[in-house]
C-alpha cells in the first residue's frame, strides 16, 4: 500500500522542508512505495528540482501541488507568525486518487519508521495527531475539557471522509466566522470543527519541545493524556522530532539549545543546503520570560491564568 505523505511550504521553509525529506528519506527506505507531495507557494523552480532530484536518488516520486491550485478560495486575514501555507491541509480532499495522507511539518527530523504511524486505525475519525492540551487552547476553541487538542504539525488525514462528510465548506465557514483569523489558526478550525472526530496518538509521532522541557512535570493537561513512560519512550526513541521554537529555540539557529538538535545539523550537513548559514536569532522576550515562569510556578495556575485571560479576551 502506498504511503502517501505532504508537505507545505514557501521559499523561505524550502530547504528545511528538504532536510526534513532527507530524513525521511533515509530512514524510511525499507518501506516500498512512498508518494510525495509538495504542496508549495511561490517556491523558486529551482528549489523544486533539488526537492525532485532528491526523491529521484530515493526511488520515490513527489508531486508538486501550487498552493492556489486547491486553496484557491481561502479567506485569511492574519497567519500570525506563519505563512497561509498552513492551511493547506484543510484543502486535501481537492487532492484527487488519495483516500489518507500523512501530513508533516517542514520543521521536523523523521528519526524512524512511518509504517506504524501510517497504519493507524483511523475508523470514521478526520485526523489523528498528538494531543498537547491545554486549558488556554480549550478556552479559547470553546471545546469541553475532555476533548483533545492535537498539534496540526503532524497529522494522519482521513481525506475519504473528510470528502463524504463535506468538511471543507465546514472549515471554510469556520474561518469566514471569524473574519479569516480563527483561533489557533488551522489548528484551532481542525480542533473545533472536528471535535469528537480525532484520534490520539503517541508522543513519539509528533515529540515537541514542550515534552521534552515539562517531562516529568504536570504541564497543562498532557499528563492525563500520556503515562510518563509514554513521554519517556517517546524522549528516547522518537519518530518525528518536531523543532517548536518555544524554550529551545530552532535548530538552524546559532542559539538553540534543544537536546535534539544535533538530528537537523546531521542531515543539513548531507543534503544540498548544507552551506545555508545558520541564523542568528534569539528566542524573543516573550518566550523567554514564558519559560522563566514556568519554570518557577506551578504549572497549573500558569494555565489557568492563561484561561481566564483568554474567556475575558472573548
Amino acid at each position: 500500500m502506498t504511503i502517501n505523505i505532504a508537505y507545505s511550504c514557501d521559499q523561505a521553509y524550502i530547504h528545511h522542508t528538504g532536510i526534513s525529506i532527507l530524513s525521511l528519506l533515509e530512514t524510511n527506505r525499507d518501506i516500498p512505495d512512498i508518494s510525495l507531495f509538495l504542496i508549495q507557494k511561490d517556491v523558486k523552480q529551482e528549489s523544486i528540482l533539488l526537492i525532485q532530484n532528491l526523491a529521484r536518488q530515493y526511488n520515490r516520486r513527489v508531486r508538486i501541488v501550487p498552493f492556489d491550485e486547491i486553496c484557491f478560495d481561502l479567506n485569511t486575514s492574519s497567519f500570525g507568525r506563519h505563512v497561509e501555507t498552513i492551511y493547506a491541509k484543510l484543502f486535501f480532499e481537492r487532492i484527487g486518487d488519495i483516500d489518507k495522507i500523512l501530513y508533516i511539518d517542514s520543521d521536523t527530523i523523521i528519526a524512524g519508521s512511518l509504517q506504524e504511524l501510517w497504519d493507524t486505525d483511523l475508523g470514521d475519525n478526520l485526523f489523528a495527531g498528538v494531543n498537547v492540551k491545554a486549558l488556554c487552547s480549550v478556552a479559547m476553541l470553546g471545546l469541553e475539557r475532555a476533548d483533545p487538542t492535537i498539534n496540526d504539525g503532524v497529522v494522519i488525514v482521513n481525506v475519504k471522509e473528510l470528502r463524504h462528510q463535506r468538511m471543507l465548506e465546514k472549515f471554510k465557514a469556520h474561518i469566514e466566522k471569524y473574519n479569516g483569523s480563527p483561533p489557533l489558526l488551522s489548528e484551532g478550525t481542525i480542533n473545533s470543527v472536528c471535535a469528537g472526530k480525532i484520534k490520539v496518538i503517541h508522543p513519539k509521532y509528533n515529540l515537541m519541545s514542550g515534552l521534552i522541557e515539562f517531562r516529568g512535570n504536570k504541564f497543562a493537561d498532557v499528563d492525563s493524556f500520556y503515562s510518563d513512560d509514554e513521554i519517556r519512550d517517546a524522549i528516547r526513541a522518537p519518530v518525528v522530532i518536531h523543532f517548536l521554537s518555544a524554550f529551545y529555540n530552532r535548530p538552524w539557529d546559532l542559539h538553540c539549545t534543544h537536546p535534539m538538535r544535533n538530528h537537523y545539523l546531521y542531515y543539513k550537513a548531507h543534503s544540498v543546503w548544507k552551506d545555508v548559514p545558520l541564523e542568528n536569532k534569539k528566542l524573543n522576550i516573550r518566550l523567554r520570560l514564558i519559560k522563566i515562569l514556568y519554570d518557577v510556578f506551578p504549572h497549573d495556575i500558569l494555565d489557568f491564568i492563561r484561561a481566564v485571560k483568554e474567556r475575558y479576551k472573548k
